[in-house]
């Protein structure tokens, strides 16, 4: 079995309780014995005292008995006088004993109860703090104060949810979400009425946001991307960054050509058990040992115009800001021919494979596929297909001057 912070807390809170009951115990024990020690004492003295009373009046009739009247008279008085030095003593050691039992109590009322209570509460007190961190570290529930610190990461991927549908134990927290793992992926839940909070910007901008996830756009890690639509604004972004490049560069057409990928495989029996390897058209064909045969076949679908634009021209080139097509050979091959004034660029043409610049690797399109299906969201595509897709996708870049 795992940790169970609760029980950790009922065992906190057991030791505490017993150590509290030993130490009473201890002190009760104490105060008894001082009490049984001072009457014993008192007893004590009280009965020598009488003791010597008695001896005294004792003497004092043997000398009446032989006629002496004044010696009579001093025993009375010396009688009379050891009865009230008994009474006194006896008096003194009482008022004693019940002097020191009321010192013990005052002692046990002020200093001891308050002790044993005190520590009652602080013990108490530190098993609800105890299962109160335990309970909100369980929700994974967040504090406006911890969103707004320094210290805190946005995780790449934020869930709003509706502000009516806030959580019982959030309720209680005060708390304006919660963070969750949802397979190798990090996931901020924000209700809907706290995102003012959150140290980013959402795009695109709608009038209401929840029910939507959004994912961290892979070049500004400031803005979260609809990832409904996140390859579809990649995309229109992608389009528009080659756009302001023709520009920049002064060219007078530029168009954008599109073709994808398309693979077939072709599998089927052949005659005999040996491994072979062959070609047909130019692709190659293995037979297994169990005659199985199999090839994969690699041609591509028709070109599709993606945009075609006109400018005036300008023989005042400038180099453009880069962004998806930063680390592009092709494109950076584009800018220096064209910026080279000593031989004069009239027309480029070059493939660009979105391979360079795709939106996701592969295994962040796994992981978002992942993270959708244990959060239970609805998806109309895969985005690991996509990224497949998007890597068989040729580009072919038009430029002329």
């Amino acid at each position: 079995m795992g940790f169970n912070p609760f029980e950790q807390i009922g065992s906190a809170a057991a030791d505490a309780g017993k150590f509290l009951q030993d130490r009473g115990n201890d002190i009760a024990k104490a105060a008894s014995e001082g009490v049984n020690a001072v009457a014993k004492g008192a007893a004590e003295g009280a009965d020598a005292v009488v003791k010597a009373a008695g001896e005294g009046a004792e003497a004092a009739a043997k000398a009446a008995t032989s006629g002496a009247n004044q010696v009579a008279e001093v025993a009375a008085k010396g009688a009379d006088a050891a009865v009230k030095i008994a009474c006194a003593g006896a008096n003194q050691f009482g008022n004693a004993a019940v002097d020191a039992g009321n010192k013990m109590a005052n002692v046990l009322q002020e200093n001891v109860a308050p002790a044993l209570q005190q520590g009652v509460s602080d013990a108490a007190e530190s098993a609800n703090h105890l299962a109160s961190s335990a309970k909100k570290s369980i929700f994974g529930s967040l504090l406006k104060e911890e969103i707004e610190a320094e210290s805190f990461v946005l995780p790449k991927m934020i869930n709003v949810v509706d502000a009516s549908e806030k959580r019982t134990v959030d309720l209680e927290f005060g708390a304006i979400g919660w963070q969750s793992k949802e397979g190798k992926i990090k996931v901020l839940h924000i209700y809907e009425d706290a995102l003012d909070i959150v140290p980013c910007d959402f795009y695109p901008s709608a009038s209401s946001k929840s029910g939507l996830v959004f994912y961290v756009d892979q070049l500004n890690p400031h803005r979260y991307i609809n990832l409904s639509k996140y390859f579809d604004i990649i995309a229109d972004e992608k389009r528009a960054e080659l756009l302001d490049i023709a520009y920049h560069l002064g060219a007078k057409h530029c168009h954008l050509e599109c073709r994808e990928e398309k693979r077939s495989i072709v599998s089927g029996k052949a005659a005999g058990k040996r491994t072979a390897k062959f070609q047909i058209d130019g692709v190659p064909v293995k037979v297994t040992n169990q005659g199985e045969a199999e090839a994969e076949f690699e041609k591509y679908g028709t070109a599709v115009t993606l945009f075609s634009q006109e400018y005036s021209g300008s023989n005042d080139p400038q180099y453009p800001e880069l962004h998806w097509y930063e680390h592009d050979p092709k494109i950076l091959q584009l800018i220096e021919a064209r910026c080279d004034r000593a031989n004069e660029l009239k027309r480029y043409s070059a493939e660009i494979s979105d391979t360079q610049s795709v939106t996701f690797d592969l295994n962040a399109a796994v992981g978002i596929d992942m993270a959708i299906k244990k959060m239970g969201l609805a998806s109309n595509f895969s985005f690991e297909g996509h990224t497949r897709q998007e890597k068989r996708r040729k580009l072919t870049f038009v430029v002329e001057f």
